[in-house]
């Protein structure tokens, strides 16, 4: 069956991992391995493919592999062969499991820096002609570092370590051309406004935790994808898979060592509605500084918004992200004082239009965070390294929800 004379799926999934990381450790291998094992059982319905690439630490070169009733016979793509299935034990294990779709499997000649957004676009356009279909379910995993991006990866040569920038992100899944019904982040700390706000026009509805994700166990898949039908509505689909996903988190057996993992559905059509009341926001914080009572006041305030640490399994999250709704909470509570009417606006857009759903076993991560240097207790930070400054602020001023609001005034420079 071909992309052109086949049956049009109502759903696919196109699933990116990388597993490389800054350190050593190649601990993201084996879960990787996990995960796609059960997106590839999970996907063997006459109504869904599934297209992935992995890139794994230990290995050299990615591989990609479709799933589909028969995948369509195109030529391989510039850099790429096709191989058997029986090469690699992963693949050898995922097509012994498949019952009614078939598994096309290629390999990288040469070892691409996955990193780079243009890999990341090259693979959509691919999962997109191999697996044609109304909507697509995009589904990241691999390591996430806030508003400052996703993955690590270097190139061959090892002359460029990099993450993708979330700008980078963004142009990829744009140039699907606006299937990417839902966006799930199987990455540490992506439920961010930032990462929200450049993803406005890339996506219906994001899925993403705002604190750190386990490396251990694979996400129950053959559950999640039965919420991938026809009639459903995209949001429908999108709360579907967050409230299967908290469910299966609730046990500790499933997040362990964490005491918390929250994740939260985002409609990012509501995006646009964040930036006058946090331009607002930023404007009334940055005049609090000419008042030493006001500016401590504020600073107390959002110091309320700063949840866990990256180390602390029991209240995990990251002093440099602060809960939205949280903090605008502690700033209404300053009354007459200017921060306290754009706090209110700001927590309500969130609350009632961005945030669609939330689930927290602690109840402290309440949707969405947003990035503002730690004041304290930075060294302990998975985000924010004051070693590599010179590099990060101008990336974080660049980023479109800085330039749309204000707010690298104060996430850069925050009240104390």
């Amino acid at each position: 069956m071909s992309s052109e004379s086949g049956k049009r799926k109502a759903w696919s999934v196109l699933a990116y991992t990388v597993a490389d990381d800054r350190a050593d450790s190649n601990a993201l291998d084996a879960s990787v391995g996990r995960e796609l094992k059960s997106i590839c059982s999970g996907a063997d319905f006459a109504e869904l493919s599934v297209a992935v690439q992995v890139d794994f630490k230990r290995s050299t070169g990615v591989f990609r592999g479709v799933l589909a009733e028969a995948p369509p016979m195109t030529r391989s793509p510039s850099g790429f062969e096709d191989i058997h299935a029986r090469s690699n034990p992963l693949w050898r294990a995922v097509r012994a499991r498949l019952q009614h779709s078939k598994l096309r499997l290629l390999k990288e000649r040469i070892d691409l820096n996955a990193a780079r957004a243009s890999v990341l676009k090259e693979f959509l356009h691919f999962g997109v002609k191999e697996c044609p279909a109304d909507r697509h379910l995009v589904f990241f995993y691999g390591h996430g570092y806030g508003p400052l991006g996703l993955f690590y990866d270097e190139d061959p040569d090892h002359t460029d370590r990099k993450t993708m920038p979330l700008r980078g992100l963004a142009r990829s899944l744009e140039s699907m051309g606006g299937n990417a019904a839902v966006i799930l982040f199987r990455a540490c700390q992506a439920g961010t406004l930032e990462a929200v706000y450049e993803l406005r026009d890339a996506g219906e509805f994001m899925i993403a935790s705002q604190a750190i994700v386990p490396i251990a166990g694979a996400w129950p898949w053959e559950t999640l994808l039965t919420s991938l039908t026809r009639s459903a509505e995209s949001g429908d689909v999108a709360r579907s898979i967050a409230q299967q996903l908290a469910l299966f988190l609730t046990p500790f057996s499933n997040r362990k060592p964490l005491g918390d993992v929250p994740c939260s559905v985002i409609d990012l059509g509501a995006a646009r509605a964040i930036v006058e009341p946090l331009k607002a926001l930023a404007r009334a914080l940055d005049g609090a500084r000419r008042n030493p009572v006001r500016s401590a006041a504020c600073a107390a305030a959002m110091e309320h918004a700063r949840v866990g640490f990256p180390g602390d399994h029991s209240q995990p999250g990251d002093p440099a992200l602060l809960d939205v709704a949280t903090m605008c909470d502690h700033l209404q509570k300053l009354g007459g004082d200017p921060v306290a009417g754009p706090a209110r606006a700001l927590g309500k857009v969130v609350m009632s239009r961005l945030v669609k759903f939330q689930h927290s076993q602690h109840g402290l991560h309440r949707g969405v965070a947003l990035y503002c240097k730690p004041v304290k207790n930075s060294e302990r930070s998975h985000i924010y390294d004051k070693r590599f400054e010179a590099a990060d602020d101008p990336r974080y001023r660049k980023l479109a929800l800085s330039r749309a609001t204000g707010w690298d005034r104060i996430a850069l420079n925050p009240l104390k």
